[in-house]
């Protein structure tokens, strides 16, 4: 039998599941900044404290279509010859990225102006 007191709690469990994923689980807008590159090269092993992983020093797009160089660092190493989203920290760690097959072509049509 679902009670008023069992069926409050369920709801209550249901909606500090969706906050916990909505805080932890999704990065702010005014954190990160999402960014478009192709990996041109392997990425430098780096072992600082308790970071273990690789740094990246690469030409980037940003979501408007500049073009910048950008020094950041992942866990994780993303392939060589590969392209990729990724979205970058204010302390220029990769929080998140997605293999793509091309960078959009606004992007490169935007960075040539």
């Amino acid at each position: 039998m679902f009670t008023k007191k069992r069926g409050l709690m369920l709801l209550a469990a249901i909606l500090l599941t969706v906050c916990a994923i909505w805080e932890y689980a999704m990065p702010t807008d005014a954190a990160v900044k999402s960014y478009y590159l192709k990996v041109e090269a392997t990425g430098k092993p780096v072992q600082k404290n308790q970071f273990k992983g690789f740094k990246y020093n690469a030409k980037v797009y940003d979501d408007k279509g500049k073009q910048k160089q950008l020094t950041f660092y992942s866990e994780k190493e993303l392939t060589k010859n590969d392209q990729f989203k990724v979205l970058i920290g204010e302390n220029k760690m990769v929080v998140n990225y997605k293999k793509i097959k091309n960078v959009p072509d606004t992007m490169k049509y935007l960075a040539e102006q």
